[in-house]
């Protein structure tokens, strides 16, 4: 399914490269956050998508640019060095975004506005 596609993704590292190879990625990858979250069937998919798991999409495109542009021959240059931190930091975007998304977010299926909390500081005492 497509979830986004080429004018989602707007960071200026991207441009100049095709980018439709990580679109589709992306997509998949969405798809299979999906299936995790125990969400089989795509159609229950909140259209359009929430921001979070839009920007885990655009992330997720970003990262795997930037970890083909290390490549692997190792060598020492400050164009592989560039994308080699941005790798790092769309991993821990990627990461963050992942652990915020639940099933309810992807359906779209949160009843109030405290169901969106996502950490919470509450203290019980006995």
């Amino acid at each position: 399914m497509l979830y986004i596609n080429v004018n989602d993704v707007k960071a200026s590292i991207a441009t100049g490269f095709n980018l439709q190879t990580y679109i589709d990625e992306a997509n998949d990858a969405v798809d299979d956050l999906a299936e995790e979250h125990g969400l089989y069937d795509k159609t229950l998919l909140k259209q359009p998508l929430p921001w979070r798991v839009k920007r885990y999409a655009v992330v997720y495109a970003l990262m795997r640019l930037c970890q083909d542009k290390i490549g692997s021959n190792n060598l020492d240059s400050i164009e592989s060095e560039k994308y080699a931190v941005l790798y790092g930091v769309y991993r821990k975007e990627l990461q963050e975004i992942r652990g915020d998304i639940s099933y309810e977010m992807l359906t779209g299926t949160v009843a109030k506005v405290r169901d969106r909390s996502i950490n919470s500081n509450v203290i019980f005492r006995s």
